[in-house]
């Protein structure tokens, strides 16, 4: 996410330095500044298309690389849960809002993120055998 605040961030730094640089030739503080926002109102959307353009189904992947992995819960707390994974505590939450029945130590798995909070859902249980076991 650091890198694709880039763009944002370079469609400002044009906007300043065409402020800057009429500032710089004379140009009146009304001017510098009605510059400055008409080249952000351009240069945003802009950024935007070029974010999107770049964005490829390898980038998605490594931004997903998480999902599907299991978490042990450590701790319980008023906004969500804390979970062990990759040998550190993260913040967490059960993705569909049912924290009911979760209690430490029980497994969970990542389903997604949202920016450093890790999504869960329980894993599916496996289906108990439609034949009966037999006897000896």
């Amino acid at each position: 996410e650091i890198n694709t605040l880039t763009f944002y961030l370079l469609a400002v730094a044009v906007a300043c330095f065409a402020a800057g640089a009429a500032s710089v030739y004379g140009a009146d503080v009304t001017f510098t500044f009605g510059l400055l926002g008409i080249v952000v109102l351009l240069g945003l959307p802009v950024a935007h298309w070029v974010r999107l353009r770049l964005r490829t189904p390898e980038a998605d992947r490594v931004s997903n690389d998480d999902v599907g992995h299991d978490v042990t819960v450590e701790s319980i707390a008023p906004d969500g849960l804390r979970v062990v994974y990759r040998g550190t505590l993260w913040s967490a939450r059960v993705a569909d809002g049912n924290a009911e029945g979760v209690l430490p130590g029980d497994l969970l798995r990542i389903s997604r993120r949202d920016g450093n909070i890790l999504l869960l859902e329980r894993p599916a249980q496996p289906a108990a055998s439609a034949q009966p076991a037999k006897t000896r």
